[in-house]
């Protein structure tokens, strides 16, 4: 039996809570709440509250969202003593303070797993385990609102298995219109295998995009993420064996099998490095 606690905005961390507590093998310890009342009746799984390092210590396993409230050598500490824990919210951390937890969870073996939620979609899964290569990749992402960074957080990491985490070049272009109370990012990457992506995203009007095409020698395909349709050389994909995970059951699934979570500390790592020199071209190359 594994010990979980959560840590955050309870509110925010309830589904992943609810999807845990239905595995067997977890019982919900506590929280440690900050956004919303502490109360137990204002959380519907009734969890007990306790101070962060009352509820640390009398947990295996941990929920977070809010990783201000951990001060970083608290973090290094958790992962020593083999706190495993699902970071449901990207950590303010820089990529220095990443390698050492990621040094550190090796020689614990902790997990330590980072949301990825769009890596699990059927398209996405199906593109990563047949997408040929040297390919193209577009990604277009659009909302009826703007969109903050970790979008572009989000869509990297999704690609982490079809085209890597750490490009060789990197360029990026924002253009903003007023009247039209419209914004477009454009990100374009190169990897070492000649892998080439364009991440197109940000807010055009009433526009709800969420789209993948890819480009390879005899390999067209394109999904459409909000429709659900996906096609391979204008052909309908056989989508059937690739049913939608959920990142919590992977999670849990990845510390009682022992082994490392997909998505780990060191592929956010390397994405928030390409970010930051992307926010940078932004910054200098945005169009007025």
């Amino acid at each position: 039996m594994l010990n979980l606690g959560l840590i955050g905005d309870i509110q925010l961390l309830e589904s992943y809570a609810k999807r845990a507590q239905a595995i067997p093998d977890i019982h919900i310890t506590g929280k440690s709440s900050v956004g919303t009342f502490s109360q137990s009746g204002n959380f519907r799984l009734s969890a007990p509250e306790f101070n962060r390092i009352e509820l640390i210590e009398r947990s295996d396993v941990l929920l977070i969202n809010r990783f201000s409230l951990l001060p970083f050598q608290l973090l290094c500490d958790m992962v020593k003593k083999s706190k495993h824990f699902f970071a449901t919210s990207y950590p303010e951390l820089d990529a220095g303070e990443c390698e050492q937890l990621a040094m550190l969870a090796a020689e614990a073996q902790t997990v330590i797993q980072i949301a990825n939620p769009f890596y699990y979609l059927p398209a996405v899964q199906w593109l990563n385990k047949n997408i040929r290569h040297p390919a193209i990749i577009e990604v277009n992402h659009f909302k009826p609102e703007y969109q903050d960074i970790d979008i572009l957080i989000k869509l990297l990491l999704m690609l982490k298995d079809a085209a890597g985490v750490n490009p060789k070049k990197a360029a990026a272009v924002s253009y903003h219109s007023t009247p039209a109370d419209s914004g477009f990012n454009n990100i374009q990457l190169e990897f070492a295998n000649g892998t080439r992506v364009i991440v197109n995203y940000g807010k055009m009007g009433r526009l709800n995009e969420f789209s993948i095409k890819s480009y390879a020698n005899n390999q067209f395909t394109e999904f459409d993420l909000i429709q659900d349709q996906s096609l391979c050389n204008n052909s309908p994909i056989d989508m059937a064996s690739f049913k939608e995970m959920n990142e919590t059951d992977a999670f849990i699934h990845s510390i009682l099998q022992k082994k490392q979570s997909v998505t780990q500390i060191q592929d956010y790592s390397s994405v928030i490095q390409t970010v930051q020199k992307i926010s940078s071209k932004l910054d200098r190359y945005s169009g007025n």
